[in-house]
């Protein structure tokens, strides 16, 4: 593959030599982990098992770049950290300057012919750089090899989603194999998000914050580490795709407080605050994204609107995409015009593209997910009767949690791409929590079931704060206990 400024990129064979060293030191960080942790949390035996998926994934998707489709995106932001690395060879001042300094044409005369110049179009477009400032000290540790610095993105990246998932596991441990298959093993957060692509960096910060959210609030444990966590992956989210933030800002608000909400256990007050609870999560939603207004950008709140209207117009004509594309309809500058094609931008985001609008090979395997997540919802609808369906989610703060993040960041994905390549990347941070918000559903109705057929009384109450005999509802009752006897 040629790139502009470093000529010809061959994957050489010290690289298949050296990749193999790689892979021994993530192993081995990821082994002793699970051999330390297995014995006490059994969620674990699936630790190793996501590694290997995320690296296949990182790899195949090399491979396939490198050799099938000549470049995208990924090339793009790794020939910008080839000339950062080579930049930090040459003058290791100049390399931090860059680094840490603005995202402007300025910058370009710190590189020079022996270094190569990044490409003007993402060193001036602050959410491509980042990716950039992020891979580049990973292509030096790589010694330039571009296959060997996705490989270790992908390490990386994984240590994020591990975290989700044994954020959901706390609650809901018999669901171990499905909860893996949500987070662990859906084929596109494999491909999308372990490659040198926004994506791999804010699928990852999207699954830190939820763990971060999670810790801080329900568990109660490590709260700086918590903290940290929670305003590092904020910062990655916002600063690269703040759209993402956008959707998960309010929705772990929701979580936060209708699980306080749903503690209550007297039935008047209960309703009493939940209006009162309701106001105060859309006036501070409003108040912080609008702060961010400047970070945001063309999400802002004053110019979302545009930004959807704009979206469809462009990409809707463009030539570049064919017909691979799907329509929304006619969208006008006005709110309620937009909140209109709410049902079919969300049914794009997750069930599109169908599997006979697919024409290669990494869109069929989309097209398969979907038709997979299509079927899966349906046996979820049948299973509730849809009637009931209200009732699960409202019962049970982590499924209302899930559910409302799939409502509004694939509302917002699917009214802003119209286009099914962007699509099913763009879609990877919705996946994990559609997915175990179903199976948790799914879960519930079945355990209603069994009590029912016993002759036993069933509460979805039971399940507000996870499985009985889970971490999480342990947890709970354990800081019950400490609360009264710190009232005592």
């Amino acid at each position: 593959m040629y790139l502009e400024y470093h000529g010809w990129l061959f994957i050489e064979y010290w690289e298949y030599a050296m990749l193999f060293f790689y892979l021994i030191v993530i192993y081995m960080y990821f082994a002793r982990r699970k051999n330390q942790m297995v014995k006490k949390r059994p969620e674990y035996r699936y630790l190793l098992w996501g590694l290997y998926a995320k690296l296949i994934g990182g790899v195949a998707f090399s491979l396939i770049y490198f050799y099938y489709y000549d470049g995208g995106d990924t090339m793009g932001y790794f020939s910008c950290s080839l000339s950062m690395s080579k930049l930090a060879l040459e003058s290791p001042v100049d390399f931090f300057s860059v680094l840490f300094g603005p995202s402007s044409i300025e910058v370009r005369h710190y590189f020079n012919e022996a270094t190569g110049w990044p490409y003007v179009y993402v060193l001036t477009d602050p959410r491509q750089w980042m990716v950039v400032r992020l891979v580049s000290p990973l292509t030096i540790l790589s010694f330039n090899s571009y296959l060997i610095t996705t490989v270790m993105v992908a390490g990386l990246t994984y240590a994020g989603v591990w975290r989700l998932y044994i954020t959901l596991h706390r609650y809901f441990p018999s669901l171990h194999m499905e909860l893996a298959i949500a987070v662990l093993f859906m084929p596109s957060s494999i491909l999308w998000g372990s490659a040198i692509l926004k994506d791999s960096f804010t699928f990852s910060a999207f699954c830190w914050f939820v763990y971060a959210v999670d810790q801080l609030f329900f568990v109660k444990q490590n709260q700086v580490s918590s903290v940290t966590a929670l305003i590092l992956s904020g910062m990655v989210l916002i600063l690269i795709k703040p759209y993402i933030f956008m959707a998960i800002f309010p929705t772990a608000l929701v979580w936060i407080m209708y699980k306080r909400l749903a503690a209550i256990r007297n039935a008047l007050v209960k309703y009493i605050l939940l209006p009162f609870g309701f106001m105060i999560l859309i006036v501070v939603s409003l108040a912080v994204l609008g702060s961010l207004g400047d970070e945001l950008g063309k999400f802002s709140l004053d110019k979302a609107l545009d930004t959807v209207v704009l979206t469809q117009n462009d990409l809707k004509r463009s030539d570049e995409y064919g017909h691979n594309y799907f329509d929304v309809g006619e969208v006008e500058a006005s709110w309620m015009s937009v909140l209109s094609k709410l049902p079919v931008a969300l049914n794009a985001t997750l069930f599109r593209p169908y599997f006979y609008e697919c024409h290669n090979f990494t869109m069929l395997m989309s097209g398969l997910e979907n038709l997979w997540l299509l079927i899966l919802f349906i046996r979820i609808l049948w299973a509730t009767r849809i009637v009931m369906l209200p009732t699960v989610i409202m019962k049970n703060p982590l499924v209302l949690t899930c559910l409302s993040f799939t409502i509004v960041f694939g509302f917002l994905t699917g009214i802003t791409t119209p286009n099914f390549g962007a699509l099913v990347r763009f879609k990877i941070p919705l996946l994990p929590m559609f997915v175990s918000g179903l199976y948790i559903v799914r879960f519930l109705m079945m355990q209603r079931e069994v009590r029912l057929r016993q002759g036993l009384k069933f509460s979805f109450d039971d399940y507000r704060t996870g499985e009985p005999g889970s971490q999480a509802a342990q947890r709970v009752k354990w800081l019950e206990v400490e609360k009264k006897k710190g009232r005592r």
